[in-house]
């Protein structure tokens, strides 16, 4: 199994007028055609959030126009900056978005490792958080498959990322101990993949693996990379390992 992520593509409606408009979709549009051109594609293509910068119907409709050229389904999970319900109606033919109470969280299905979209989003707020309703959805989607390896996709990180001026952003520490806590009772969570922070990070918590991948556009990127990579579009391959049960990642820069 392979997957390609991506995260923080802040997509906005382009503007003739507005050069940093068109540069955004012009790199995600680079991304489609490098993954055309890959000898081994993707599975699927996983979006850690901020796919747009404010929200819009018409900036997912710019998101879909550009990304349903891929053929391969791509999942997302809500950024601070996304609005749930345009996101789930805009990009749903693209793999599927659901939304249930008000919240982005479903599952995908079907393939070696099943994925979960988990709803981070802070409405008050541009840190993360999470709430008794939403890790119940969680735990109930958990329990419908105890045995099946299964990894969480989401935006905010609710673990410190240690390499950046503002390291930790969920808005309370019990919040964000509560769903850890929950990700160490299911043994069967091997990873969770996160955006937000706009740098690439990894860490070891209890019983998974978690990381961090940067951002697709170089303009808002943070981090330090190789050099050769800075002015690139990046973005992170994941390749599922049974023999390990581990994912192996590798960050890749956008051949444009």
């Amino acid at each position: 199994m392979l997957i390609a992520q991506i995260s923080d593509t802040h997509i906005i409606e382009p503007d003739q007028n507005d050069p940093r408009t068109l540069e955004r979709v012009s790199v995600l549009e680079a991304f489609v055609a490098h993954i055309g051109r890959m000898d081994e594609k993707p599975d699927l293509i996983m979006h850690t959030g901020d796919v747009t910068q404010d929200g819009k119907p018409e900036e997912y409709e710019t998101v879909k126009s550009v990304m349903s050229a891929l053929g391969i389904p791509v999942f997302f999970a809500l950024g601070n900056r996304d609005l749930g319900a345009n996101l789930a109606e805009g990009l749903k033919d693209l793999g599927g978005a659901n939304l249930v109470d008000g919240f982005l969280i479903y599952s995908v299905d079907g393939f070696h490792v099943r994925l979960i979209a988990m709803d981070t989003q802070n409405r008050e707020s541009r840190i993360g958080t999470t709430c008794s309703v939403r890790l119940r959805i969680l735990e109930e989607l958990l329990e419908e498959e105890p045995d099946t390896p299964t990894a969480l996709f989401m935006h905010h990180p609710p673990f410190e990322v240690t390499t950046s001026k503002y390291p930790f952003q969920f808005d309370d520490p019990a919040l964000a101990d509560a769903f850890l806590r929950l990700i160490s009772q299911n043994k069967q969570i091997v990873h969770l993949f996160c955006g937000h922070m706009h740098r690439q990070y990894s860490a070891e918590l209890e019983t998974c693996w978690a990381s961090v991948t940067p951002t697709l556009p170089p303009d808002n990127r943070l981090g330090e990379y190789e050099a050769g990579y800075k002015e690139r579009p990046l973005f992170q391959l994941h390749r599922w390992n049974p023999d390990v049960l581990r994912f192996e990642t590798r960050l890749t820069p956008v051949e444009c």
